[in-house]
Parts: structure tokens; C-alpha cells; sequence
């Protein structure tokens, strides 16, 4: 079934829902559904409708809300900070995050970030980012958008954190992941990526007295696109839902008798 997030929505069983413009165009010009055609709507939140559609023209879109349900929240919550990269690469890693089951993301500016995060163009960058997010949400299947939030240094970023389990992937670190993984899962994680060229030493200092811990992923260098991804991956299998694919955590939707 066809998944578009409504972010701003409000669901309740029986209401129409008005098509964002984005939405609407979507559906008319991309998919061509018709009238009478079953889709979900997301708020963003966890909240799933399904609807069946009964406007569909140039200017106007509504759907009929005919039940909702309840997404189950995430067995682990990981929050990626990463440190600004150049180019199309944040693209890619705001995009494979979110794919993986990041639950947010803070950008952050860094000793070593080549772009910088101010001036006039910071809402349109962030618009752009959540426009990617939400559509990578979509295409995955994943009921929840990861938040952006930025911050313009290091030492606020990590203030931002608010992980049980704090890593730090830096490249000069000799300790290896295992080591210092807990054997009972947390319910939240915080990672620290720096840049391209990496974490400076003070940085690398400045985040270990905010509890993070250094580790190093095997004998290679990553790229700091595929970095954060790598360990993503890593601890989604161990304490997330990549090992379970997450079965058995389907709630039935409520309203079924609507028509």
C-alpha cells in the first residue's frame, strides 16, 4: 500500500484528510491512482491512517480516514551527530540514516567541516534535508521521521545528546567496538562522526569529557558518509530490529468496519 507523510495531520476515524500539494501531485501525475484507492497517511510520529481516496483533482485532494493504528516505537533509538560534509555526501548519509532506523540526527559544525551551518541559506538546507528524510522514510517503510537539529559547534552538539551509550568513531582510536558494548541493550544511542579529515585531538578530548567513548571499526579508514552507517548497521543488529526484521510487532488497525 501506498505510504505519503502528512506531518501536520491529525487523524481520527471517518474525517477527510486534505493532500498536502506535494502529496496530491504525487499520486495525480506520478502514480496515477484513482479515486477509491486505498493509501496510508503518516504523521511522522508513529501514527499510521489508513484511507481510501475520494478527491482527486489539479487543485484538490481528500481522503477518508477508515482506521488508524499505532506504529510500535523503535526497539533502540540511535542519534547519529554528525559533523557537516561537503557535497552530496550528508545527502547520502541523511538518506542510508534514515533507511537504517536513525531516530536523529544532529549536524554539526566542526574544527575540520569544509561547509558551515549559517546565513540565509541554513532554512532552505534544512527544508531540503527533511525533504529527504521524509522521503526516504517513505520508500522504507519507516512510520517515524527522524528529526534534524543543528548546531554550530561541537560543544553544542554534544550538549544536544541524550544517549545511555555514547561512541565516538575516531580513526585514531586503538580501542575496537566489542570492548565496550554492554550485554543488556540500551534504549538510546549517541554516535560522533566528524567530518572529512575527521575529529581534531581537542575535539576528540571535548567529547570524551561529555561521556563518549573512542572506539575504532577494524584496521581501515572509513569515509565519514561511511562511517556512521557502518556502526549504524552494528548496532541495529545487536540491540535493534535488523536481527528480529522486526516481526511480530504488527498491531491491527482499529475502525476495520468503516466503509
Amino acid at each position: 500500500m501506498r505510504r505519503f507523510f502528512l506531518p501536520a495531520a491529525v487523524f481520527q476515524t471517518g474525517a477527510a484528510i486534505e493532500l498536502t500539494p506535494e502529496a496530491l501531485k504525487h499520486i495525480r501525475q506520478v502514480l496515477r491512482l484513482a479515486v477509491g484507492t486505498e493509501i496510508e497517511l503518516l504523521d511522522g510520529c508513529g501514527t499510521i491512517a489508513r484511507c481510501r481516496l475520494e478527491t482527486l483533482t489539479a487543485k484538490q485532494g481528500r481522503a477518508l480516514v477508515l482506521g488508524i493504528r499505532q506504529a510500535p516505537p523503535p526497539a533502540l533509538r540511535i542519534e547519529l551527530v554528525q559533523g557537516i560534509a561537503k557535497g552530496d555526501r550528508l545527502d547520502l548519509i541523511l538518506q542510508k540514516g534514515t533507511e537504517l532506523g536513525a531516530s536523529r540526527f544532529i549536524l554539526g559544525s566542526m574544527e575540520r567541516s569544509v561547509g558551515k551551518l549559517k546565513g540565509e541559506r541554513l532554512p532552505a538546507r534544512i527544508e531540503r534535508w527533511q525533504r529527504i528524510v521524509q522521503e526516504a522514510a517513505r520508500q522504507c517503510g519507516q512510520p517515524r521521521l527522524p528529526a534534524i537539529e543543528t548546531a554550530t559547534s561541537l560543544a553544542e552538539a554534544l550538549a544536544m545528546c541524550r544517549g545511555e551509550l555514547k561512541l565516538m568513531l575516531w580513526e585514531e582510536e586503538t580501542q575496537p567496538l566489542p570492548t565496550v558494548l554492554p550485554a543488556l541493550a540500551p534504549a538510546t544511542i549517541s554516535l560522533l562522526v566528524g567530518p572529512e579529515g575527521g575529529l581534531t585531538a581537542a575535539e576528540a578530548d571535548l567529547a570524551r569529557s561529555a561521556g563518549f567513548i573512542g572506539v575504532r571499526l577494524g584496521p581501515r579508514i572509513l569515509r565519514t558518509e561511511t562511517a556512521g552507517l557502518a556502526i549504524i548497521s552494528i548496532l541495529q543488529y545487536l540491540y535493534g530490529d535488523l536481527a528480529s526484521g522486526g516481526m511480530n510487532r504488527q498491531p491491527s488497525f482499529e475502525g476495520k468496519g468503516l466503509r
